[in-house]
């Protein structure tokens, strides 16, 4: 999805539901016009605003847009809605655990990565991977999907550098996942300031 005034700000958000900034619209115009060159079959979309609004920006074929939960960013808990100097300071033994047990850890009030890769992979597996598939979705989910399908669960979850607007394509050839490319598109927008954060 495009950008947030909240990845500008660097804060903690996975479930809080802000809608596209100026950049956030200007990427997602961007992207829209890069996927023209790409037929899509069915489009499908996370129901939070942020992805909602990139959804109906890029959707050219203006097809029914299918929303799905599974493709929700991750829900931080009790970390929704901070910086990570005020996580530090306000839960010190969680901010901790979050780092040494990243894989595990289940923010409080909120949901492990093991859990959001769950569901992320459970949407993709439910795909017919035989037609081109448009999906907007969110970093979290994204790398979750990369790092299953390229190394071993969540083995490579932080090697991916997923960018606001990017596009990402993977191709399964008799359901062997091929990675077409990644950030297409950023390349253009570096002048824009496309970037992304670790929430959103």
């Amino acid at each position: 999805h495009g950008q947030t005034q909240m990845n500008v700000e660097g804060i903690f958000f996975g479930k809080l539901d802000p809608g596209l900034n100026e950049m956030g619209r200007v990427q997602s115009k961007k992207a829209g016009d890069i996927l023209k060159k790409h037929g899509y079959d069915a489009i499908y979309s996370s129901d939070l605003v942020r992805a909602s609004e990139t959804a109906e920006l890029v959707n050219y074929l203006k097809l029914p847009i299918k929303f799905d939960k599974r493709l929700q960013e991750i829900d931080f808990g009790i970390f929704e809605g901070l910086s990570y100097k005020e996580i530090k300071e306000k839960y010190p033994v969680e901010c901790e655990k979050s780092k040494n047990e990243w894989k595990t850890f289940d923010f409080v009030t909120g949901e492990s990565l093991e859990r959001l890769q769950s569901r992320a992979v459970e949407f993709v597996e439910s795909l017919d991977k035989t037609k081109n598939n448009l999906v907007v979705t969110h970093w979290g989910v994204i790398n979750c999907i990369l790092s299953w399908y390229f190394s071993d669960k969540l083995e490579s979850y932080w090697k991916y550098s997923v960018e606001n607007g990017g596009i990402c394509i993977i191709e399964f050839a008799d359901d062997f996942p091929i990675l077409k490319g990644l950030n297409i598109g950023c390349s253009t927008l570096k002048k824009l300031s496309c970037r992304t954060d670790i929430s959103g």
